[in-house]
């Protein structure tokens, strides 16, 4: 059921590497790629702004499964218009959106839907349907399209796009159906500023947006082959096909790791080791083989990460609850904050030192000091049961919507 987020893995792809391989190849430039690509980046910032929309009026399943068919069908029209039109940015902007929103969707369904002890695997296959949609999209679009007709090409991503969806109907309908929309738009502020304030939703929105696990080298793996002295046929090798495989094996691993260690901890500590390792990187000499090592821990490190990300957030959310895909959209979002300043202070890390050792020290540091001052709050959090689901803590931790939540 977690595979199903393949779709969004797959449609991303189209987004941050398709369309800007065919924007590059028709003679766009690399300013306004990089641009048209901020901007999808910073519109899916905005998903927790329409996410309560998802906890109303109709089904979770046919939220899900209509917001998937919307952004098939976005991608396939954006994969088909010239790359140099006007409408390139917003389209790609509004299809970055409405795929945040199919993820959303999805995950709050698939927390509120499905029994608590399964929200380890729900993580792990719920990563590895991201990461290999996106890897098998990064691998086959750009073929696909330069393969096939202009008008069959992008047809065919959009059609890839929709399989993952048939695994919906496997995904059991959760408890609290959807609110009326004279209920939902009656009552959702109110709803919005409990869920806000509820402590365990704060407690896990600081965590995620500390700079803990992020590992945002990965998304500059692709420009520092020269750094290294490697060609760009083992650059597009190792961050395609090698990350890909790398990510979902990470997955699995950390699924079994998640047997002995509690979700959070385990966060911390891939953070703390996955740092240590960036540190390592710096001492050993710039070559291919190093190169590859580097990818290959930073994207599994990455992996785990996002794994033990998922299984919080996934244990966050009550069974049944009425506000799953808020959220979910909520802590998603602080979650994906890391991944913007981290990137920022990356690159600034790399200007200071004038080669790639800055940005590894930047990384490796800025993490370490993110696991050290959430080390010891997490511990007392854990050990009152405060980074629980509503469901399996007091009265005084989760307040029913409508009413008042105690501060943190």
């Amino acid at each position: 059921m977690g595979l199903c987020e393949a779709t969004y893995g797959f449609a991303f792809a189209a987004i941050l590497v398709t369309m800007p391989q065919v924007m590059a190849a028709h003679g766009v430039g690399q300013p306004v790629i990089a641009s048209v690509t901020a901007l999808a980046t910073a519109a899916s910032l905005g998903s927790f702004i329409v996410a309560p929309a998802l906890d109303t009026m109709i089904s979770r399943r046919a939220w899900t499964l209509g917001l998937g068919v919307l952004v098939a069908v976005l991608v396939t029209v954006l994969l088909a218009i010239p790359p140099a039109s006007v409408v390139v940015a917003p389209l790609m902007a509004i299809a970055a959106l409405g795929l945040v929103m199919f993820s959303v969707s999805l995950g709050g369904w698939l927390g509120a839907a499905l029994p608590k002890d399964l929200d380890d695997t729900i993580a792990t296959w719920f990563t590895m349907g991201n990461a290999g949609g996106f890897g098998i999209g990064a691998l086959c679009q750009y073929w696909l399209i330069n393969t096939l007709s202009p008008r069959f090409g992008p047809l065919a991503v959009g059609l890839i796009t929709l399989i993952p969806l048939a695994g919906l109907g496997l995904i059991p309908m959760p408890d609290a159906g959807p609110k009326a929309v004279r209920e939902s738009f009656g009552t959702l502020a109110r709803d919005l500023s409990v869920l806000v304030r509820q402590p365990v939703v704060l407690r896990i929105a600081l965590l995620f947006a500390m700079p803990c696990a992020a590992f945002t080298l990965t998304n500059a793996f692709g420009g520092l082959g020269p750094d290294f002295h490697v060609s760009a046929a083992t650059v597009d090798l190792a961050n395609g096909f090698g990350a890909t495989v790398v990510g979902m094996g990470s997955a699995l691993l950390a699924k079994w790791c998640l047997r002995h260690v509690h979700a959070p901890l385990l966060y911390l500590g891939i953070g703390t080791l996955g740092a240590i390792f960036t540190a390592t990187i710096i001492g050993l000499p710039h070559t291919a083989p190093v190169y590859l090592l580097a990818v290959i821990g930073e994207n599994m490190a990455q992996s785990m990460a996002q794994v033990s990300q998922g299984a919080i957030q996934f244990g966050s959310i009550r069974k049944g609850s009425p506000l799953a895909a808020s959220q979910f959209g909520l802590l998603g979002t602080a979650a994906l904050l890391p991944y913007s300043y981290m990137q920022a202070l990356d690159g600034y890390g790399y200007h200071l030192a004038g080669n790639v050792a800055g940005s590894f020290w930047m990384d490796a540091g800025v993490s370490l000091v993110g696991c050290a001052i959430l080390l010891v709050p997490v511990l007392h959090w854990m050990r009152r049961g405060k980074l629980a689901a509503p469901d399996d803590v007091g009265p005084d931790e989760a307040a029913p919507v409508g009413e008042a939540a105690p501060a943190c």
